[in-house]
């Protein structure tokens, strides 16, 4: 499924507006979700985001305009991954007065490998730091050449994915999710302040884990911390939560925490706003 809304007009296929600052500039957010017989898992908190991330970059769209174009093309022999793209439009290219202009949407649902659930990785540590100043950390932002030139770097030396430090030297994410420590006997997450995206799967971890007697706290972890790391996992809302078997060459456990599986499976299994 591939649809376009661009100047206030609906197509699957029609020609792009090359001027648009998505495009030419990166301004614009997007979101990924997964979709279940039609249902986008956990909508709320992915259309609260996304609303909020374009905000901050001052692009003018609302949840009803997203919901509704959810509700009229999303049906029930839909399933995979959703992505949501809101750039501000088209426009001369420096100009800063876009609050006039309708944001450009893209809606896109890609197959999901099914596979890659729960699927143990490995993550080596990027020379690349995460500006934990920036919006571009806390916002889900078209700019990720940082990101993609970490993955392949990391693919390149053998390793899944590649963990960010911020410019502090603290642990902030993976690539592509969040990250979760065992230190000890204590799990631990870093807060939004070192320079992590609040993830939707992160805050569904976090609501979780009371309910299933798993304890986790939000603080700053240091780089020499790493090596005290004795199990961990990443999470994003395609992969759900995924146990992570190395670090750097060091060999971890990879287990996820009692329960967590068992209820990331059940949020799939019954299709339904959460």
């Amino acid at each position: 499924m591939f649809l376009l809304e661009q100047s206030g007009r609906q197509h699957a296929v029609r020609p792009f507006d090359l001027r648009d600052r998505g495009l030419l500039l990166a301004d614009g957010v997007f979101d990924t979700s997964l979709v279940v017989c039609g249902t986008m898992i956990l909508r709320s908190a992915h259309v609260n985001r996304l609303v909020r991330d374009a905000t901050a970059l001052e692009i003018n769209i609302d949840q009803q305009r997203i919901n509704d174009l959810l509700d009229n093309n999303l049906t029930e022999d839909h399933n995979g991954v959703l992505r949501i793209t809101v750039t501000s439009g088209p426009t001369e290219r420096w100009s800063l007065n876009t609050q006039m202009i309708p944001p450009t949407v893209l809606l896109s649902l890609s197959p999901l490998n099914k596979g890659d659930q729960f699927k143990p990785i490995s993550l080596q540590t990027s020379l690349i730091r995460r500006n934990h100043t920036s919006l571009t950390s806390r916002h889900k932002t078209l700019a990720y050449t940082d990101n993609l030139a970490a993955l392949r770097t990391a693919r390149a030396e053998g390793y899944d994915d590649a963990l960010f430090l911020n410019t502090c030297g603290n642990v902030c994410c993976v690539t592509t999710g969040n990250l979760f420590l065992k230190i000890g006997n204590t799990w631990m997450t870093p807060p939004v302040s070192d320079g992590i995206l609040p993830g939707i799967m992160r805050q569904w971890v976090m609501k979780t884990a009371p309910h299933i007697g798993l304890g986790i706290i939000e603080r700053t972890i240091t780089e020499d911390e790493l090596r005290f790391v004795e199990s961990a996992f990443m999470t994003n809302s395609g992969r759900l939560a995924v146990p992570i078997a190395k670090m750097d060459g060091r060999e971890l456990r990879p287990q996820l925490p009692d329960g967590l599986e068992d209820a990331a499976m059940e949020l799939v299994r019954t299709p339904r706003e959460h």
